[in-house]
């Protein structure tokens, strides 16, 4: 057993822990919710991971953030993930792309093929492009829905989209994926029961909160890989 996970072999036995090294796992957003739910995966033994976003690292970002410093900003965001997690496993198998995600890219997850998909975004046409891609694929996926605006980390819960309420993102996905003709029954999410406690925009964010998300989309997949 490698030492660097001699802490979790206990947990997971030796059958689990090959397991979650062999997963194929897709990660789009690395931000303040994406960021903690891959470093997670990443420490638990995670080996072969696809990451996507766009975006270069902002001052606005430190806050919740936690893939990045100062020295980072100005710096792509999949750059700055890929030198912090191969500097905690050097063996680690990691893909980066800056594409932006629509129903049209999806041809990098045919490449990578994927055994879960994990939607850290807040674009809804990316986020309906996920969504259909894991459905019409067989691939697990799950998604994270608006976590700003709040401040209380223990209403952050997993469950199905058809269950949430008071989110405005999760309204204007559930109305989409309906046009589609999607059971939203079958969409698992992560989400807030807290109704956001401001109207800020730009959003306002505070990492226990993110932070929290991203832990229970990680122990999610981690879950999936153990138990399947």
């Amino acid at each position: 057993m490698n030492e660097r996970l001699s802490r979790l072999e206990p947990l997971f036995k030796e059958a689990g822990i090959k397991a979650i090294e062999a997963a194929r796992i897709v990660i789009v957003g690395l931000g303040g919710v994406g960021g903690p739910c891959a470093e997670t995966l990443v420490r638990s033994g995670v080996k072969h991971l696809l990451i996507i976003d766009h975006d270069l690292v902002q001052p606005s970002n430190l806050n919740r953030q936690i893939l990045y410093t100062t020295d980072d900003i100005g710096k792509k965001k999949v750059a700055c993930a890929y030198a912090r997690f191969t500097a905690i496993n050097p063996d680690i198998f990691m893909e980066t792309s800056t594409d932006f995600i629509d129903s049209i890219s999806m041809q990098i997850f045919n490449q990578f093929k994927p055994d879960f998909i994990i939607d850290a975004i807040d674009y809804i046409p990316g986020k309906k492009a996920l969504i259909a891609y894991g459905l019409t694929n067989g691939i697990p996926t799950i998604t994270s829905l608006g976590m700003g605006n709040r401040i209380n980390p223990t209403k952050v819960k997993i469950g199905m989209l058809s269950e949430t309420k008071g989110d405005p993102l999760a309204k204007m996905l559930r109305h989409d994926l309906r046009q589609l003709g999607i059971n939203i029954n079958r969409v698992p999410v992560v989400y807030s029961e807290e109704m956001p406690r401001v109207k800020a925009r730009p959003v306002a964010s505070y990492m226990a909160v993110t932070s929290t998300a991203g832990l229970l989309l990680a122990n999610y997949i981690i879950d999936k890989i153990i138990t399947r």
